[in-house]
């Protein structure tokens, strides 16, 4: 007996309470019963309706999608500092990226200003 346990008649294993229990099997087929049947009504993604709507969310993705747009003159309209580059925008399709290289204030350390305005370079 082991000097933690206590040794009074009051204690009782708990053996008992983990043979009663039920057995909890590990099979595929028994966890997939747990969750609800799936609709038939479902569109499968073999679907010609769906691969067509799947087509149009990528073109409308790439068409409002400015990731990757050129650079442009940027000016700062408080001290007139130039440079090349682009104006940090927020991307409406990946909202959460950032460009390292995009400018939001002015590179000129005496001035920082957020004023800055982007003048494209193509003719």
């Amino acid at each position: 007996m082991n000097a933690h346990m206590p040794s009074s008649s009051l204690y009782k294993p708990h053996d008992h309470l983990l043979k009663s229990s039920p057995k909890i099997s590990s099979s595929p087929l028994d966890r997939r019963s747990c969750f609800p049947p799936t609709p038939s009504g479902t569109a499968k993604p073999t679907d010609s309706a769906s691969v067509d709507a799947l087509k149009k969310t990528k073109a409308t993705a790439s068409e409002t999608c400015i990731c990757d747009r050129p650079a442009s003159h940027i000016v700062c309209t408080r001290c007139g500092f130039e440079l090349v580059g682009r104006l940090q925008k927020v991307c409406p399709e990946h909202p959460k990226k950032l460009a390292l290289m995009d400018h939001r204030e002015c590179p000129n350390r005496l001035c920082r200003s957020i004023h800055l305005i982007e003048v494209s370079l193509e003719k």
